[in-house]
């Protein structure tokens, strides 16, 4: 399955690669507006010292946007869970923190945390912990009440009933929301390095643009694309091996 997946992702880079560079050709279009993929390969090849620095960076800040994101996300989830009242107290909060664009509040956490990686982790943070929240706690409050009434037949403890029935069964929905926000984290953490700081996959296709390097800007780019598709299947593989009773 894995070979297969990997052959995929592989057929289908290949088509877009080829589709672009057909269109470069047909419409001649220069290389400051769209460099053709040879272009972009020569320089990958020769910055791949300096891409690969700031890659490691920039994975760094995914990674850990993502540790808390799921600690912060499976708190909020489980105390929605655990009664309707907070729910209709935590619901508008978790709400109003993904209602305001992250371009808007990425500026306000760099002034508050400064231009280092802390920035950049709480940007990806904000972004990754509602939906791991939201697919958890739903995942919780759907358990079917026949499991519930035969724990309580047993003579099982709210804890006991949580941790042996609710947790197990919810588990899939918990690793679903983390899915989703492997997808979500190199949001932030490319968000944060645009709007300050000089370490980073981001903040290197700033400086790009600024030059006009595209080449270098696209192959920074891409990078990127594969650290993110990377992780998700990583992820996902370790998930289904966790779950293995789904």
């Amino acid at each position: 399955m894995l070979f297969i997946s990997m052959l995929r992702i592989l057929v289908t880079f290949l088509v877009i690669i080829i589709f672009w560079y057909i269109i470069c050709l047909l419409f001649e279009l220069p290389s400051f507006i769209l460099p053709s993929p040879d272009l972009v390969a020569i320089a990958l090849f020769n910055n791949f010292s300096e891409i690969f620095n700031h890659s490691l960076i920039t994975l760094l800040e995914i990674l850990l946007s993502l540790f808390f994101g799921i600690v912060l996300g499976s708190f909020f989830a489980v105390l929605i869970s655990l009664s309707e009242r907070l729910k209709r107290w935590i619901m508008p909060l978790l709400l109003a923190s993904q209602s305001i664009p992250v371009f808007a509040l990425a500026p306000i956490l760099v002034l508050w945390f400064g231009y280092g990686i802390s920035s950049k982790v709480v940007i990806g943070t904000i972004i990754v912990f509602f939906p791991i929240a939201s697919n958890f706690s739903d995942a919780l409050n759907k358990i079917p009440k026949e499991y519930i009434h035969a724990g309580q037949t047993l003579g099982f403890s709210k804890l006991q009933i949580f941790n042996l029935i609710k947790l197990p069964n919810a588990l899939p929905g918990l690793f679903s929301g983390i899915r989703v926000g492997a997808c979500f984290a190199p949001i932030g953490a490319v968000v944060g390095e645009w709007i300050g700081g000089s370490h980073g996959l981001g903040s290197y296709m700033i400086y790009s643009n600024a030059r006009l390097q595209i080449d270098n800007m696209f192959a920074a780019l891409i990078i990127l694309i594969i650290i993110t598709i990377s992780l998700y299947h990583f992820i996902d593989l370790i998930l289904k091996k966790l779950i293995w009773w789904e």
